[in-house]
């Protein structure tokens, strides 16, 4: 039993790192034909991965170009002709301020002739703080911390953070009028929606995707969104975008290892979907389900199977908390609902390569896992303390990739015999 887990976590691991080489938006990127402006060609790129999107339209673009690229802090980029900055994430810092300031001047001076090629990936909403006039780079920074353990989907956090800001939310677009624009997105966000990655810069959000939820930031920052729920009109947004192409997304990663794994391995392949939103445990639960009935019934498809699916799932922090991002929760709570059961190894890490302030991607857990941290922590309770890189630490269930540069959202893969 212990071979077969050792050897379906290399199939998982390979899995893993060949799908996102081959959904590899800086490929995409590398393809991509764009005219020469008659004026000035200004390239910004922003987020995780960005060095290498920046790399890739280098690669692309024969014509001359200056431009800001902001990546983060832990990521490393290769020379490259554009002035590279680094910035805090998931918590906005001063560099990001920086950063923001910066690229808000350079493409305020671009005209109707001059072209704004603007490359974005998730993370670029930590990347790029910029608090509406009256408020700070702290209130920034408390908004994100409670945004961060507030339960909201990504969605529901980038259309808060795309309001609170001076470049989030379209206002990027505003100020580049009247030069046109060519957005590039890598999405991370689930169902794919190019207008929400980084709280949409070079996007005027529609009227319907006003916030609807009601947390507590503190009076101030509470008085700033309950003026912004009370505008009963929206003034006209002039701005000039020429096109907007998706160079990588979770359904798009999920093809690549479907075709991967038929090429590869003999398993039935079941993709659940791209899209996945939620609770952690919830979602674990539901994963759970359907990797016991195939192993007791072979349904909906018979043994070997393999499960993938991607999306992002959330969670609730209490106040006090232990260590570990939505991905290793997540896999802590499956190793919870199939401890006993041989023959199942899954899965669970971020794309990036990151797994929220951690340093792994995630975890590799089995039917043993949970088994051996009651053994080896018995009094302990790891799920309801939010503990969830401790406990994969005690198991030795954790997942490093090292940061891949990429990101397409959460990545689950189970293996069932």
């Amino acid at each position: 039993m212990l071979e077969e887990k050792n050897d379906d976590g290399q199939i998982l691991k390979d899995i893993f790192l060949k799908s996102l080489d081959l959904a590899d938006p800086a490929k995409k990127l590398e393809n991509i034909k764009i005219d020469h402006p008659s004026g000035r060609l200004f390239f910004a790129a922003v987020g995780k991965g960005a060095g290498r999107l920046a790399k890739a339209f280098e690669k692309s673009y024969a014509g001359k170009a200056d431009g800001i690229v902001v990546i983060p802090e832990n990521e490393n980029c290769d020379k490259i002709g554009f002035k590279v900055m680094k910035a805090t994430h998931p918590i906005p810092s001063q560099a990001g301020l920086d950063a923001s300031v910066k690229l808000l001047n350079e493409i305020s001076k671009l005209g109707k002739d001059d072209l704004l090629v603007f490359c974005i990936s998730g993370g670029a909403s930590a990347l790029l703080p910029l608090p509406p006039k009256g408020f700070s780079l702290e209130d920034e920074i408390h908004l994100n911390k409670v945004l961060l353990s507030s339960g909201l989907s990504i969605k529901e956090m980038n259309l808060y953070r795309g309001l609170f800001s001076q470049i989030k939310g379209g206002k990027l677009a505003l100020a580049a009028y009247p030069c046109p624009i060519i957005s590039l997105v890598v999405t991370d966000i689930p169902g794919g929606d190019l207008s929400l990655v980084g709280s949409g810069p070079t996007f005027i959000p529609e009227v319907e995707n006003n916030i609807s939820s009601n947390l507590d930031f503190g009076s101030k920052i509470n008085k700033f969104f309950l003026a912004k729920k009370s505008l009963d009109s929206v003034e006209t947004k002039n701005t000039i975008v020429q096109k907007s192409v998706c160079l990588g997304s979770s359904a798009i990663l999920l093809d690549c290892m479907e075709d991967h794994i038929k090429k590869k391995y003999d398993l039935n392949t079941l993709v659940l979907s791209s899209e996945f939103e939620g609770d952690a445990s919830s979602l674990a639960k539901f994963h759970a389900s359907i990797l016991k009935e195939i192993k007791k019934f072979d349904r909906p498809i018979k043994k070997p199977a393999i499960l993938i699916s991607s999306g992002e799932s959330f969670v609730k922090l209490p106040r006090i908390h232990g260590r570990g991002g939505r991905n290793s929760h997540f896999a802590l709570a499956l190793a919870k609902e199939i401890e006993g059961i041989p023959g199942i190894t899954a899965l669970a890490a971020d794309s990036d390569g990151i797994d929220g302030f951690e340093q792994n991607a995630g975890a590799i857990i089995s039917g043993e896992t949970f088994k051996i941290l009651k053994r080896r922590e018995p009094s302990k309770d790891f799920l309801k303390e939010f503990n969830s890189f401790s406990a994969h630490e005690i198991a030795s269930s954790l997942f490093y990739s090292g940061a891949t540069g990429i990101n397409l959202n959460d990545i689950r893969i189970a293996i069932v015999r």
